[in-house]
């Protein structure tokens, strides 16, 4: 009996060694998963398809506007300045008061300049403080505004092919646009620059006049000549005509 099951013993353990020994044997084999070494268009490509029936969010005041409409442009910060200086295209400001926003590097030394476009500085007087809003340029380092709203075009979307969403879009006020410190818009019509300049006024209304009395003077004078010359020419044919006569 107990050769029997000394018998038994030996034999499970051969066979649980030569078990461990194949197990040992065979190669561990570990497939890793595919890597995708495509790199993402980070342009929104890659077959996305953006639905435009969505409606999207103005993130500046928080209003879901209907899917066709688009988001007024944001202002990178609102600030009363002191005008200092302007030329054609810049006008430099004394910041007195950040209203919202950031000007973050745009300002140099409580300075900062801002862009308008057609010289629209002529407009604005130096000495004066405006409630400016400005908004970071596409082509510029400087920040850009303007003193004129922007206005439609004749009729709106009545013209034929203008607008061929039939969506109502809400309306928003611009705030990229120079105000007065009470939020009124800038005079910028031909008699404000009249009104701020007198001589111009004058020169505007006298010199017109100048010109017309001038170039009457001046008809009235080559009239005269004319007709000077016209008796002088006269005269010589009379005396020959007398003199044909007596002989």
């Amino acid at each position: 009996m107990s050769f029997a099951v000394a018998a038994a013993v030996s034999f499970s353990f051969g066979v649980s060694t030569v078990g461990a020994n194949s197990f040992m044997a065979t190669p561990l084999v570990v497939t890793a998963p595919p890597v995708d070494d495509s790199i993402p268009d980070e342009q929104g490509g890659g077959g996305s398809v953006i639905d435009d029936s969505l409606p999207t969010i103005d993130l500046a005041t928080q209003t879901t506007l209907p899917a066709g409409c688009v988001a007024p442009r944001a202002a990178t910060a609102t600030f009363l300045g002191e005008l200092v200086s302007t030329d054609d295209l810049l006008a430099t400001y004394r910041v007195v008061q950040v209203r919202g926003g950031s000007l973050g590097a745009y300002v140099n030394s409580g300075l900062i300049s801002v862009r308008y476009a057609n010289r629209e500085t002529r407009f604005l007087e130096v000495g004066e403080t405006y409630l400016v809003g400005a908004g970071a340029s596409d082509l510029f380092t400087t920040l850009e505004s303007k003193v004129r709203a922007e206005k439609k075009l004749f009729g709106g979307d009545a013209v034929v092919g203008i607008d061929e969403s039939d969506v109502p879009c809400p309306k928003f006020e611009d705030p990229v646009v120079t105000l007065q410190p009470n939020g009124e818009f800038i005079e910028s019509g031909v008699l404000s620059l009249l009104g701020k300049q007198p001589t111009r006024l004058l020169q505007v209304f006298l010199l017109p006049l100048f010109f017309v009395l001038v170039f009457l003077i001046g008809l009235v004078i080559l009239k005269r000549l004319v007709q000077a010359a016209r008796t002088s020419s006269r005269r010589p044919s009379r005396q020959s005509s007398h003199k044909s006569r007596r002989k």
